[in-house]
């Protein structure tokens, strides 16, 4: 499986970041919006089994992605799994911590198989890396904007 691993330092304290996370309205701040991210179904709070239904334009198409919550630790540990999607598999962990700033540490760590047959020669490996990295540098400027204090 392929890895994608970043982490931001925001100043506010692990349970504002972490109840703003577990609220799935919020995700939509946090996407860029060319990529049209509506969340479909999901709980106002998420909690372990929660699953998430959400449609994201991508390709020139909409894709519908189901994510269930597979660990649920408060302020330490969130985790979701692809249950439907495009991708051949698609885990992603969300690690909190403290670093000697007092700053929140908020590390994403994401494992995942790219599409397979025809869509995988078009979604390939680097993209979705590419892809990823460009998402989550605008996440990380919004949750800095929306968490940090001051």
């Amino acid at each position: 499986m392929a890895l994608f691993e970043t982490s931001v330092a925001i100043s506010c304290p692990p349970d504002k970041a972490w109840d703003f996370l577990i609220r799935p309205a919020n995700l939509e701040l946090l996407t860029p919006p060319e990529v049209g991210l509506r969340v479909v179904e999901a709980p106002e709070i998420l909690e372990l089994g929660s699953r998430l239904l959400f449609k994201v334009q991508g390709m020139g198409q909409v894709q519908e992605f189901l994510h269930q919550i597979t660990a649920f630790d408060p302020h330490v540990k969130l985790s979701e799994k692809m249950l439907k999607g495009v991708f051949g598999a698609w885990d992603h962990d969300y690690l909190f911590s403290t670093n000697s700033n007092d700053e929140t540490v908020v590390s994403d760590h994401i494992e995942f198989e790219p599409p397979s047959g025809m869509l995988g020669f078009l979604v390939t490996k680097k993209k979705i890396l590419d892809y990823l990295e460009e998402s989550f540098e605008h996440r990380q400027d919004q949750l800095k904007k929306l968490l940090a204090q001051g």
